[in-house]
């Protein structure tokens, strides 16, 4: 089914996206569908959608996506304060290139701060790393939703990235009541590599998140209910 008779079929009274959406059919519809389209789709039909990222690499073919599609949209980023310094040079030259509406949320102890405290940073798959991980990410990331009270959640995930996404597919619920949407769900690194190349993007080499430690691994927003 194509997206124009998929955008015929919604009513103007009920919202496409809530926790009761029919998930499984949006998901069987737009299955061979381009990035495109499905952005098209989901920015015609939420009504306050939000974007999440960190700026990682290839991170900003998935933001020149979505800012084609709606210039202004809120693009939530938290600062946990242990990016490399190349991390911070790239967010620069990306905020300026896509004018981006970013909306930086940090956490209530700063890095200086933790590593002073509480040593820097813990190990992995200990209980002292899960309160890093709650503390410098997970918290500003629902203070972030708590606040803009997004109904969509655009991500840039792919099923190739980890065993746990490749379970998941193009729409999912998310916490806070949103249903996340990963318009590049069924692509490939190759392609998003591509689509960089195409667009003359500028990429970030060296990045680094304390809360995944390992690249397969999660940092936990996706595992929250």
């Amino acid at each position: 089914m194509g997206v124009s008779a998929g955008l015929s079929e919604q009513t103007a009274s009920s919202p496409t996206f809530h926790h009761n959406a029919d998930l499984a059919a949006l998901n069987q519809r737009f299955k061979g569908c381009k990035p495109s389209e499905i952005m098209k789709f989901t920015i015609a039909e939420a009504e306050n959608p939000v974007v999440f990222t960190n700026f990682r690499p290839l991170a900003i073919a998935f933001l020149h996506l979505v800012t084609r599609a709606k210039p202004d949209i809120p693009v939530i980023w938290v600062d946990h304060g242990y990016n490399t310094p190349e991390t911070y040079r790239h967010i620069e030259k990306v905020i300026q290139l896509l004018d981006l509406n970013l909306h930086t949320y940090s956490p209530k102890m700063s890095a200086a701060h933790f590593n002073a405290v509480h040593g820097g940073i813990p190990p992995l798959d200990t209980p002292e790393h899960d309160f890093f991980s709650r503390t410098v990410k997970l918290e500003p990331f629902n203070r972030a939703m708590q606040e803009l009270k997004p109904d969509v959640w655009l991500n840039g995930i792919r099923h190739d990235q980890n065993a746990h996404r490749k379970g998941l597919d193009i729409f999912t619920k998310g916490n806070h009541g949103t249903i996340r949407v990963a318009p590049m769900f069924h692509l490939r690194e190759i392609d998003v590599e591509e689509y960089v190349y195409e667009h003359d993007l500028p990429d970030n080499d060296v990045y680094f998140d304390p809360t995944k430690g390992e690249e397969h691994r999660e940092c936990g927003l996706l595992l929250q209910k």
